[in-house]
């Protein structure tokens, strides 16, 4: 009997860690404290972490996820899943989208664009008219500016 009452608990145990991990692995921002964001045109949009900064005029699509100390301002959009986390900031007029990442203390800016599973992190900074897709991935001290990257490069 004690054996088997020993077991239970080993069992209830781990399946109580494995779905606490599963739902924070499924909670926005690794469940980081926030609220979703409601866009000018009353529409809800994406999860906002409450040390993150989102000002009213930019537009926040309802799968989005701005986590840790993020800066969105300006007019920038943030649609479809992409991530902007840590201390990265998007302002300008620019455009990150489909399931694009960017973090660290990247910033992307001006008409810029990130999309696709493209990546930005480190220091890399994105801006005028350029464009990041498909599996690019820019980090350390890149710039990259008034063109469009693909495919699977990788720029530092």
């Amino acid at each position: 009997m004690k054996l088997f009452v020993i077991s239970t608990l080993f069992t209830l145990t781990l399946f109580s860690t494995s779905v606490l991990a599963l739902a924070t692995a499924n909670t926005p921002c690794n469940g980081e404290a926030g609220s979703y964001f409601v866009n000018l045109s009353g529409e809800i949009g994406g999860f906002v972490a409450d040390t993150a900064s989102v000002s009213n005029k930019v537009y926040l699509g309802k799968n989005t996820q701005i986590c840790g100390q993020a800066e969105i301002s300006q007019y920038a959009q943030i649609t479809g899943n992409a991530i902007i986390k840590d201390h990265a900031k998007v302002y300008g007029r620019a455009r990150v989208f489909g399931n694009a990442l960017v973090y660290d203390h990247a910033e992307v800016y001006d008409s810029a664009s990130v999309w696709g599973n493209a990546k930005v992190y480190g220091h890399a900074r994105i801006y005028g008219i350029a464009g990041l897709k498909d599996n690019v991935r820019v980090y350390g001290q890149a710039r990259m500016y008034d063109a469009t990257y693909g495919g699977n490069a990788v720029y530092f």
